[in-house]
């Protein structure tokens, strides 16, 4: 027994074995006040922890086993250079190593500091991922947290770790004199072979210090360009909640020169303000209620039919077919589009408690925050509060060079100014108060809870935030650029700047987000650019265009045939100014409800339903997806507000349990659009609500009955109305 715990205690008493004891503590603790938290939660997000806690208890166990392998791996590490410090100190000093015990305690001093260093940095740089666990508890942490984010930054920290290295190994002061002499003889050509050893360490481990903060981040692989093929390449630039009216100087320098160079389209509008359906209407070419995605939660048979898009088409015509994004982009490996290349999160509901359980391991997130840390842990492509645009810029640039001269057509999806709006350094705060201390200090989160309402600061703030979320999406979109001029590419690449929905905030008392309501147009009016370097123009168009034109267009552009069965049409010759501007409208529809209670929304103008934990369910025979139940699809149909709009006028369908209301805007003097016209107006209402009853009824799903659009009964005699009996809508917008 003796010698077992001898050997136990040598074991313990090595660097390695410090550190990784050290890091398995921090681990500990923060696993501890994470679970904490998650009991003091109600509502919505208790019933998801009690599916946890009943269905997923060993997936809960195999992320913890992960976790702890990754603590003692990186541990290990911090504990053989904290090692290697002190060995370079004692060489330069003239030191004896001490004794077991002492030297493992000096060991474990030196990984305190040098582990306080890497999430110092990490926490300068990427500010938000740290602030539930500093920022948000208030006191000494929050304090830590603004000095190192808004005084010391970065590079600070760098510049503040590099004069505390040196420092630690030059030794005590009563031996700084001694100095100047030691590194003459060490770097003079007469030196020593042994103080050269020394000095070669010392920088060594200045160096290893220096560089861990990336020490997980590789540079990202380019191969420059064999030959221009012969169909033009497509890069689409796209951005999850991006407005129409952020792409301007201020905030997007970049994407507004682009945008400058090309077509740039005004008057764009999406018909689901949500990134699943909309990605697939972009793609398809076709509305919702023609493609069947009608929310974030379709369920298997929904998506597994032959979508006949965009990919799949230019990957038979020979096209290198890719898609990366991080978290807003886990639509994509959920439905087949015909990409032949994707690389982007997970979605399902292992993938959820795999990122509950690594967002909150604030000790080891400085090192999995990187390209090598999502390589071994990919769920972290899903955490919305560790969107980087300029790791997705790499894997953008990497996908661009393994095309190889063959044609591509890359989707480059940006998520971070979908909220909570998490910018990394230095953007976060480049439009924000810098004096600002309220709880959206780094971010927004947004949860299931209720929260109180925000004040004039807290609303000047995540404006802030969301800025300066764009402005870190321009500047990587421009390293994707500048990539495309290296690899000789850029005279070939038709380049589109896109996005799936814009987003309210907090505009007329509307909160912030998107998809739960059509009034204002800040939810449904998006950028889009066209860029052809084959035929060059600068025009604004301002035209009405919708997101199902463009796939026809890149179909034109690409000399691709297309399918036959599109609800959009080519903009080609809008672009190219030889096509006369023809009226359009523009059609939407809302997705489905998170919660009973939407800001801004009067709760009479809704059919309500429960909150999303109760909308859905876990789909185990497929792949743990959370899918709407299906029970819940008929009435969440039912409840959609929809809308059409012409250059003018917008007219909003509002179905409630006591009949429909139409409401009317008139968006030139009425921008904000607060007040209903219909009344006033009814010869406009009523054309609108014909061009709406058409587009709507052209879903081979519905029907008219009693007013409402209403799923197709199965028995002649059976009433879907929400209220169970006949109702004639008056356009006016008053209540039968």
């Amino acid at each position: 027994m003796r010698e077992v715990l001898s050997l136990l205690g040598k074991w313990l008493l090595r660097p390695s074995s410090v550190g990784a004891l050290y890091l398995l503590g921090l681990t500990w603790l923060a696993a501890r006040q994470g679970n904490l938290n998650d009991q003091a939660l109600a509502g919505q997000t208790r019933v998801i922890r009690n599916i946890v806690e009943q269905h997923f208890a060993g997936e809960v166990d195999r992320i913890t086993m992960a976790i702890v392998a990754a603590a003692v791996v990186l541990g290990s590490l911090l504990g053989i250079a904290a090692a290697l410090l002190l060995r370079v100190r004692d060489r330069l000093a003239r030191r004896l190593p001490g004794p077991p015990l002492q030297t493992a305690f000096r060991v474990i001093l030196v990984v305190v500091v040098l582990h306080g260093f890497v999430e110092a940095h990490a926490m300068a740089g990427s500010p938000p991922l740290y602030a539930e666990a500093w920022y948000a508890r208030g006191g000494l942490r929050r304090l830590v947290q603004v000095l190192l984010t808004d005084d010391l930054g970065p590079g600070g920290v760098l510049l503040l770790g590099a004069a505390l290295l040196l420092t630690f190994l030059a030794g005590p002061l009563s031996r700084w004199k001694r100095w100047p002499s030691r590194l003459s003889r060490a770097f003079l050509p007469g030196a020593r072979p042994s103080l050269r050893s020394v000095a070669v360490m010392g920088a060594s481990g200045a160096g290893a210090l220096l560089l861990i903060p990336a020490a997980f981040e590789g540079p990202a692989h380019t191969a420059r360009a064999e030959s221009l093929p012969q169909r033009p390449n497509i890069l689409i630039l796209a951005a999850d909640s991006l407005r129409a009216d952020r792409l301007n100087p201020r905030i997007a320098p970049n994407l507004s020169r682009l945008a400058d160079k090309g077509a740039r389209f005004d008057r764009a509008y999406v018909s689901l303000p949500r990134t699943f359906p909309s990605w697939v209407t972009l793609l398809t070419g076709r509305f919702p209620h023609h493609h069947g995605i009608r929310s974030m939660f379709p369920r298997w048979e929904d998506r597994t039919k032959d979508f006949d898009a965009l990919p799949e088409r230019l990957a038979r015509a020979g096209y290198v077919t890719n898609v990366v994004s991080d978290f807003a982009g886990d639509i994509f490996d959920r439905i087949d589009l015909g990409w032949t290349h994707t690389r982007v999160p997970t979605f399902d509901f292992r993938e959820l408690v795999r990122q509950r359980a690594l967002e909150r391991e604030t000790p080891l997130l400085p090192f999995l925050h990187s390209r090598a840390g999502r390589a071994a842990f990919p769920v972290l492509r899903e955490m919305n509060d560790a969107a980087d645009p300029r790791m997705l810029a790499d894997d953008a640039i990497d996908a661009i060079g393994a095309a190889r001269g063959h044609p591509f057509l890359l989707t480059v999806f940006f998520s971070t100014a979908h909220f909570p709006y998490a910018a990394p350094a230095p953007y976060y705060g480049r439009f924000t108060d810098p004096s600002y201390r309220g709880r959206f200090k780094y971010y927004k989160p947004v949860g299931l809870e209720r929260e109180a309402a925000p004040d004039e600061a807290d609303i000047a703030q995540v404006r802030g935030l969301y800025d300066g979320c764009v402005a870190s999406i321009d500047t990587a979109a421009e390293g994707i650029l500048r990539a495309l001029d290296r690899l000789g590419l850029s005279q070939n690449t038709i380049v589109v700047v896109a996005a799936d929905h814009g987003e309210t905030l907090y505009e007329n008392g509307h909160g912030v987000g998107h998809g739960d309501h059509l009034f204002g147009d800040e939810g449904t009016h998006v950028p889009f650019v066209v860029m052809d370097p084959r035929a060059p123009t600068s025009r604004h168009i301002d035209a009405i265009v919708r997101d199902v034109d463009l796939a026809p267009t890149l179909y034109d552009l690409a000399g691709v045939p297309p399918p036959t069965d599109l609800d959009g049409q080519s903009l080609r010759g809008l672009m190219s100014g030889t096509a006369p501007t023809v009226p359009r409208l523009a059609y939407a529809e809302t997705g489905l409800w998170f919660t009973e209670e939407i800001a801004g929304v009067d709760p009479s103008l809704r059919i309500p339903y429960p909150g999303i934990a109760e909308m859905t369910e876990v789909d185990a025979d497929h792949h743990d997806d959370v899918v709407l139940k299906r029970e819940m699809r008929d009435l969440a149909l039912v409840a959609k507000h929809r809308m059409v709009r012409d250059d003018r006028y917008k007219l909003v369908y509002a179905p409630r349990r006591e009949g429909v209301k139409y409401l009317l805007f008139d968006t030139v003097n009425d921008p904000k659009e607060t007040h209903d016209i219909a009344a006033d107006h009814r010869a406009e209402a009523l054309r609108l609500q014909g061009d709406l009853w058409t587009w709507m009824l052209a879903d081979p799903n519905m029907e008219e009955r009693g007013g409402y659009l209403v799923p197709r009964a199965n028995d002649p005699g059976e009433d879907k109305t929400p209220s169970g009996h006949v109702i004639r809508a008056d356009p006016s917008g008053a209540s039968p």
